[in-house]
């Protein structure tokens, strides 16, 4: 059994490398035509081209993500099924009861591929034009200042905020943020927390919106100089990780493969423009990295998700 044992570990390597023997399909939990759909089938035509086989890019949006992320929980731990998740990744387990796989267990991290930074929106009219004076316009109208969102993890994200702060907003929840852009817009709604996107910040520079400040430790690449949010509410941090997940059991060997072929993809000149365009940063961490992150997240929002009481089941 030792020599066998030790035979599969020496073969493990070469076996990697013939990956892949058939088309691979990366399942994106989104609506064709967004951003996120559009950079994975740039970097599916660049892996195809590596790989020698087709990269088969799925959009399968539902449940919170949850739908497409399941294709992949209920594939064979071959490599051949990977799937883009985002920040619901983390947050859905804490969220639901009846997820129809574990996250932990079904689930392994390849990489994490880049960082989206969030931000909040304004209307000109708003009479707050920085965090430190949102903050004191919220403390002194408690529960009145509202803001839109149109996702889940926007919401705890904003709750966070809240803890951190001492402060109440109201929540004012949208399907999508086309409708919430455009109602900020126009002034039916006053402010708005959505991510760093060029087609946004075009919007500011016209006046037509204002940017009250980015959420996340760090400053974003396309709004230097703009405040951070945790300057008036130490230890904050919200933005937004995607990234790589293949099916649990998947030969370290192979998904060292995976994310390397990756990483490799990211640095190509079209695919790096690509990623900043869309206001992404490419971070391409280890598969231990991305595991370890998985897992702080977790224990970072599950407080978030009982104090405010948040359920999708």
């Amino acid at each position: 059994m030792a020599a066998a044992a030790l035979s599969f570990a020496a073969a493990a390597p070469a076996w990697a490398q013939a990956f892949p023997e058939k088309p691979v399909r990366l399942i994106v939990p989104f609506p064709p035509g967004g951003a996120t759909d559009a950079l994975a089938r740039l970097m599916g035509d660049k892996l195809a081209e590596r790989w020698k086989q087709p990269v088969l890019v799925e959009n399968r949006p539902g449940a919170n993500t949850a739908l497409g992320t399941d294709a992949v929980a209920k594939s064979k731990p071959d490599g051949h099924v990977l799937g883009i998740v985002t920040g619901s990744h983390v947050t859905n387990p804490l969220l639901s009861s009846k997820l129809p796989y574990d996250t932990l267990k079904d689930l392994t991290g390849v990489m994490a591929l880049t960082r989206f930074h969030m931000a909040l929106y304004a209307h000109p009219s708003l009479p707050a034009s920085t965090p430190a004076e949102l903050i004191s316009l919220a403390k002194r109208n408690p529960g009145k200042v509202a803001y839109a969102s149109a996702t889940t993890q926007s919401y705890l994200g904003m709750a966070l905020l809240e803890m951190k702060t001492g402060v109440k907003m109201q929540y004012v929840p949208y399907k999508g943020s086309a409708q919430a852009i455009n109602d900020l817009i126009g002034g039916h709604t006053l402010l708005m927390v959505d991510p760093v996107l060029q087609s946004t910040l075009e919007h500011v520079k016209s006046g037509k919106l204002k940017l009250i400040g980015t959420l996340g430790a760090t400053p974003a690449e396309l709004t230097p100089g703009v405040p951070l949010f945790p300057s008036v509410a130490p230890g904050y941090d919200f933005s937004g990780v995607f990234g790589l997940v293949a099916r649990s059991g998947t030969p370290p060997a192979l998904v060292s493969r995976i994310r390397d072929d990756f990483a490799a993809v990211m640095k190509l000149p079209e695919v790096a423009e690509r990623i900043r365009s869309i206001g992404q940063e490419p971070l391409a961490t280890s598969p231990d990295e991305y595991n370890a992150y998985i897992r702080n997240e977790m224990k970072k929002w599950e407080p978030v998700v009982q104090a405010t009481g948040a359920r999708l089941d």
